[in-house]
């Protein structure tokens, strides 16, 4: 949820100026806030989501989104999709990948637990992209799995396989601007006032594990931006 942190946002919006980005691909619709939001920044977004009923709830507000489109579909096949779909378009233009498709699964082995290790094996050698890892461990929020953080040392490997010039960045507490849940906070930060989003805010203020979450960017080249290099 990386649309509670301005400067978050604000970072993805430089990114995409840098780089003249027009595709944003989530995965991880969850409720669709933040694919509503990525938007107004982008020309076309594309976003994932495989539990039903978030996938529902999703897809029933972004409808109203023409440049949105929301797919029933694990992250992994989806990824493979696009890649393939972007490949036989010859396209050469660089896309934002948005990784946000946690969830927990006590069934499955370890080694699988991680989505994002998965999604980035299906992105192995696609150069044209900019990787975006929320939940990262950089000593702010982040996932944690049975003792196994989402960590450099544990994606590292994956994600250099994608592109290995990646220049690795992340944010800091000190750049993080997070959006209150009030009225104006919201307005300011151009998202919609709805109890939905009042209500992910709330959640997101009820402790500092919550509030300030780490992201990982993994640029096809360094870059100069308020981001903490790696």
């Amino acid at each position: 949820m990386s649309w509670t942190d301005n400067q978050a946002v604000e970072t993805i919006k430089k990114l995409r100026d840098i780089f003249k980005i027009e595709t944003f691909l989530e995965t991880g619709t969850f409720k669709g806030i933040n694919a509503r939001l990525h938007s107004f920044n982008f020309e076309e977004v594309i976003t994932c989501e495989k539990i039903p009923e978030y996938f529902k709830e999703a897809n029933r507000k972004l409808t109203f989104y023409s440049n949105v489109l929301c797919v029933h579909m694990d992250s992994k096949h989806f990824l493979k999709n696009f890649v393939r779909t972007y490949n036989e378009h010859k396209r050469k233009d660089i896309v934002f990948i948005y990784l946000d498709a946690h969830f927990y699964d006590k069934n499955l082995p370890k080694s699988k637990r991680f989505q994002v290790l998965d999604e980035l094996k299906e992105l192995k050698n696609f150069k044209n992209c900019i990787i975006c890892i929320h939940d990262f461990d950089n000593g702010l929020g982040h996932i944690t799995y049975d003792g196994i953080s989402l960590d450099l040392d544990l994606i590292k490997k994956d994600l250099m396989n994608v592109n290995p010039n990646f220049k690795l960045y992340t944010n800091e507490l000190s750049t993080c601007d997070i959006v209150k849940p009030t009225l104006k906070s919201i307005k300011d930060a151009n998202l919609s006032v709805d109890k939905e989003t009042l209500d992910n805010l709330e959640y997101t203020w009820s402790s500092p594990r919550l509030t300030y979450r780490g992201i990982l960017y993994a640029l096809p080249k360094e870059v100069d931006i308020n981001l903490k290099k790696i």
